[in-house]
């Protein structure tokens, strides 16, 4: 926006009057006058140095452009996005769920490995100096379920000098024996972990721990298998069976190994007209192994691209009228009201006159021809039909929004309307999986914590219980799985504690174990507790926000309820013992008598996904009779028809926004300025002509209230006012006073005013801001 500078006139203007005066006032010919066609191109040019240029955003058809153009974009949107998504493949959610899945089967094998290698790391550190390496070693394996071979050889030789259990590969070993780091190796029996540990400087600990999958429910039908991958580039089949024959699977599992990252996509396969095999991996924590599952998966329909030209062909047509009404509510009526007010307040009254539209732009037309006096106007005051109805620019707008939401609502009530697309069995199958794997998990880590009370409890009977805060400050600097640790004396009074207040209010039941005091509403208090031999019990607290971050790592929401329905916690926030409502709850119920549930509908037939899996491995959490339930949101999976489903609401939602943007835009920019313009006129129409009229504005309404406040003073002073009212300056709210006019002595220079108006033109020096 800005004014026009006194140099850069329109070629127009320029050829008009360029070659009779120059740039000049128009001087007379030889005993003559001036020409009116003179006298107006004159006028006109003064009066466009110093109207506004109405740049972008301020033109007052760039809001219904700027709508138009964006209409048209989100209609080629719409129909290359049902293009994109037209192809015969893998429904996206498969793949997703198959990732999903192999990471909670990986996190939880971690968590297995992860607790066996602590164990192993205290019982070394804490081996007595007189405990011969015989006697240790055998220790370690006892009865084989964590360590199945266990070594300690010299570190120059690799000579064993004690060994229990199963031999330790020595050949796979690498050169040099790291300190504290798992090497994963593929035996003759399967793929398994070393755990080495340097005992000084002339042994190391070797220990053998084979790698084990938790079962999983696979899906026959698809022949799902896992394999473990060891960083050779090995690869065992664990459970169910391969989909490719053995030949195949280094280049299926190619690069999985080195890959350090989950990984899932399909496969064409040449030999299957409608399947792909589907790979997913994902990487066993730190231990170098990897995970991956194969399935055969069958190939779906895309999205319809005919629907998608025939939803952005619609959106085109429909969006036209309201591009209109918007032109005729704002753009036209200012412009014919914009030329017809530069002609006015040039002296012009032979302009053609246009078409108004809206009652704003008459009241000020009329205004102009009273001010003016131009009495040939059609808005003029004489004219009979001046009073007839007419439309304002607001009631136009708002039928231009209506027609142009049209296209939305209709679009968003179709698509909400249309039924959902059926839930894939293979997705039941992985959810039943997802609900399995995770209750699995959750109950490693309360057994871990047991396991962590139990070897506490241990070192009490064989010392005094009273200086056992060290210990339990390092259980609780070491690992985040209890908010707190305390030792309790026969009587039940606080020993030694570390970390939080104790929460629990239960009395102890039985000799160890783990149970939910539900007396504390505030919160769910987990605990596990072990009661030594002397009678002093050894009480860990679990730390809420441990377990939660495990079920915030499952996709969906994920929901823990007790025997009575209760929600012990939520992925997704809960408030403590909250009743479980809905299909999630008969899914719970039917889980707590045993087994895995998945339900792909509601009892009303609606699409679902939703599996519960009893909490029961390992035996030392089945006492608390949980149940653990996972739910998906549809809207979420990414299925072909959810796509199209989603793509058109999301355009619908753009198309929306774009609406309300311009014609909010449209409203306060123009039509709101253009009504108190309308305002001012109709005073003006009365007969006041006395205040001036502030420009209010750097675009078309300031330029259209400049001519408007030209033409007032031509009523108000005279004829010498025409093309020349000095642009008011400071804010429309000011005040505003009219000076009286300055005499001019009689012999002043007549050059710079056309002759024909009997009145010198000079620059307005009446008008001045107080």
């Amino acid at each position: 926006m800005g004014q026009k500078s006194s140099g850069q006139e329109p070629d127009s203007e320029r050829r008009t009057g360029q070659e009779a005066f120059r740039g000049r006032a128009p001087v007379a010919a030889a005993g003559g006058s001036p020409s009116q066609e003179q006298v107006v191109a004159w006028r006109r040019r003064a009066l466009d140095q110093q109207l506004p240029a109405a740049g972008f955003p301020a033109g007052s058809g760039k809001p219904s452009l700027v709508y138009l153009w964006s209409t048209m974009v989100l209609a080629a949107a719409l129909v290359l996005g049902f293009a994109v998504h037209s192809q015969r493949a893998v429904p996206p959610a498969v793949i997703d769920s198959q990732q999903d899945n192999v990471l909670k089967v990986a996190s939880s094998m971690r968590l297995t490995i992860n607790h066996s290698i602590e164990d192993l790391d205290e019982r070394v550190a804490g081996r007595p100096p007189s405990m011969p390496d015989a006697e240790f070693v055998k220790q370690l394996v006892g009865n084989g379920t964590d360590w199945s071979g266990v070594a300690i050889v010299e570190n120059a030789s690799r000579r064993p000098l004690a060994t229990a259990g199963t031999g330790v590969p020595f050949g796979q070993l690498p050169p040099v024996l790291p300190d504290k780091d798992t090497i994963p190796i593929t035996t003759d029996d399967g793929p398994a972990l070393v755990r080495s540990s340097k005992l000084d400087d002339a042994r190391t600990l070797l220990a053998v721990q084979p790698i084990n999958v938790d079962e999983l429910r696979l899906n026959p039908t698809a022949r799902q298998g896992v394999f473990v991958i060891t960083p050779d580039g090995k690869s065992t089949l664990m459970q169910g069976v391969s989909a490719v024959s053995e030949v195949h699977l280094p280049v299926v599992f190619r690069n999985l190994a080195q890959s350090g990252s989950s990984e899932g996509h399909a496969i064409r396969v040449t030999e299957w007209p409608d399947k792909q095999l589907v790979v997913s991996s994902a990487p066993v924590g730190e231990t170098g192994a990897t995970v991956a599952t194969l399935i055969v998966a069958d190939e779906t329909g895309g999205t319809s691209t005919l629907q998608g030209f025939l939803l952005g062909l619609t959106l085109l047509a429909l969006a036209v009228p309201g591009f209109l009404l918007m032109r005729l509510a704002v753009v036209r009526p200012v412009r014919s009201l914009l030329q017809q007010a530069r002609a006015n307040a040039c002296g012009d009254t032979s302009t053609k006159r246009h078409w108004l539209g809206v009652a704003e732009a008459h009241r000020i037309a009329r205004a102009l021809a009273f001010t003016s006096g131009d009495l040939s106007a059609p808005s003029a005051p004489r004219r009979w039909w001046r009073w007839r109805w007419r439309p304002t620019a607001t009631l136009v707008l708002s039928l231009a929004t209506v027609a142009a939401l049209l296209w939305p609502a209709a679009a968003a009530g179709y698509t909400l309307r249309t039924a959902q697309p059926s839930i894939p069995d293979q997705l039941v199958r992985d959810e039943e999986s997802r609900a399995e794997a995770a209750s699995t998990v959750m109950g490693k880590a309360l057994n871990n914590g047991l396991q962590t009370v139990v070897r506490i409890s241990q070192a009490t009977e064989a010392g005094d219980p009273a200086q056992m805060t060290p210990v339990l400050e390092h259980e609780m600097a070491d690992k985040n799985r209890f908010r707190g640790l305390y030792i309790l004396g026969q009587n039940g009074s606080v020993i030694s504690s570390a970390g939080r207040d104790p929460l629990r209010n239960e009395p102890l039941r039985g000799e160890s174990g783990i149970d939910l005091d539900n007396q504390t509403s505030r919160v769910p208090v987990v605990y596990a507790w072990r009661v030594a031999t002397n009678g002093v019990a050894v009480v860990g607290e679990f730390n809420i926000d441990y377990l939660l971050e495990m079920l915030r790592a499952v996709d969906g929401q994920v929901r823990v309820v007790d025997e009575d329905l209760r929600t012990v916690f939520d992925s997704q926030g809960f408030r403590a013992f909250q009743e479980l409502e809905g299909t999630a709850r008969a899914a719970a119920a039917e889980a707590l008598r045993g087994g895995t549930v998945g339900m792909a509908k509601t009892p009303a037939g609606a699409p679902a996904l939703i599996a519960a899996a009893g909490l029961n491995k390992p035996n030392t959490v089945a006492p608390l009779k949980w149940s653990l339930v996972v739910e998906q949101d549809l809207a979420g999976l990414r299925l072909p028809q959810s796509d199209g489903r989603r793509w058109t609401l999301l355009v619908a939602g753009l198309a929306t926004g774009g609406v309300l943007l311009s014609q909010v835009w449209q409203y306060f920019v123009f039509a709101r300025p253009l009504r108190r313009l309308a305002t001012e006129a109709d005073r003006i129409n009365d007969g006041s002509v006395e205040q001036p009229i502030p420009p209010q504005r750097h675009d078309d309404i300031g330029a259209l209230a400049m001519c408007l406040e030209i033409c007032r003073q031509v009523r108000h002073t005279g004829s010498s006012r025409l093309g020349g009212a000095t642009r008011l300056r400071g804010a429309e709210e000011d005040l505003t006073i009219v000076l009286p006019e300055v005499p001019q002595p009689p012999d002043a220079d007549r050059a710079a005013s056309p002759p024909g108006d009997g009145a010198d033109h000079r620059p307005d020096d009446r008008d001045e801001r107080g």
